[in-house]
């Protein structure tokens, strides 16, 4: 770089010695990639910034592993069965409005408060497993008997003589039991929706979020590699020049290559601080204990409704098993 170079890069202005410096970041980077630099001539960075490095390193690789997994749970059907085609007909009125009613009359027998329909609009039918076993099940009921607007309002055999009377009463229980089932995974589906909500206001948002100050860490780290690779630019240039006795040369690149070596401390000090902050950050324990909080609420109640619902269907069944060994 002889003296006219140097006055002209001081004389493009800012973009222009930006550009410049660019050039000269590129020049040094492809040269040590292709090995035409000695090791000992690339600038070593502190022992406390490439630990560091390699923690933000694994951090980032985290926070973006995790990230993609749970964002399963911004899309509703991420459990929904993909080989079921459900027609108009089983997400009709008729079934979705029947599910809600009998949850409701299943809430007021349990003097639970509820928000009982006012329409006969049919409720949204949502893509989640267990509210398509839900409306499975109650399509089933209602075909067996059961009444789309009463509770275990199955009908009962006409006459106790009737030749159908067995098969009456056996259509009367299984239809019974669907139609609790299908109450029972009806309330499955909506806990499992309110603990999707709580994921993604808890973690989802907030895990996202982090992601920026991850970003921060890296962009310092990007001034500090740019920082390093400028100064070695000048180092290798003020070497050449010692290496044709350019004595004047030389002395003018020293003013250069001290200013470059103090921009290097002061980013590298900077990215500490910053991937330090980054890294003793709480906002992802934070985050993942919201997770799981979400996920331990919705298995709990989950199990106390399915619980329940066992309770009932085993007694069905044991009753069911009893009648039929007793008619043979």
């Amino acid at each position: 770089m002889d003296q006219h170079w140097k006055s002209f890069t001081s004389n493009v202005g800012p973009l222009g010695q930006r550009i410049t410096r660019g050039f000269g970041n590129l020049n040094q980077q492809a040269r040590e990639r292709f090995g035409a630099v000695d090791v000992d001539d690339i600038t070593e960075l502190p022992d406390e910034y490439r630990k560091l490095e390699d923690r933000v390193d694994a951090l980032k690789a985290a926070h973006t592993n995790l990230g993609k997994i749970a964002r399963a749970y911004e899309n509703e059907g991420y459990d929904y069965p993909t080989q079921v085609q459900e027609s108009i007909t089983q997400i009709s009125a008729q079934v979705g409005h029947s599910v809600t009613t009998w949850a409701s009359q299943a809430a007021k027998q349990a003097n639970v408060n509820v928000n009982v329909p006012q329409t006969s609009a049919p409720p949204t039918a949502h893509k989640t497993l267990a509210h398509a076993l839900s409306r499975g099940a109650a399509s089933g009921a209602l075909e067996l008997g059961a009444s789309p607007t009463s509770l275990a309002g199955l009908s009962s055999p006409t006459s106790p003589n009737s030749s159908r009377t067995a098969v009456a009463q056996e259509e009367t229980k299984l239809g019974e039991a669907l139609q609790k089932f299908a109450l029972a995974q009806d309330r499955v589906g909506n806990l499992r929706l309110t603990q999707d909500d709580a994921i993604h206001g808890g973690f989802l948002q907030p895990w996202s979020a982090f992601g920026s100050q991850i970003q921060l860490a890296v962009k310092a780290r990007t001034s500090v590699r740019e920082a390093r690779l400028h100064l070695d630019s000048w180092r290798q240039a003020m070497k050449a020049a010692e290496a044709s006795g350019k004595r004047e040369k030389v002395e003018s690149m020293r003013q250069d290559v001290e200013g470059a070596e103090d921009k290097l401390v002061s980013a590298t000090e900077e990215a500490i601080t910053v991937m330090k902050r980054v890294l003793e950050d709480p906002q992802p324990l934070k985050s993942l204990a919201a997770f799981v909080k979400a996920q331990a609420e919705f298995h709990q109640a989950a199990n106390e409704v399915l619980a329940e619902a066992a309770q009932v269907l085993s007694s069905a069944a044991m009753s069911a098993e009893s009648d039929y060994m007793s008619s043979r």
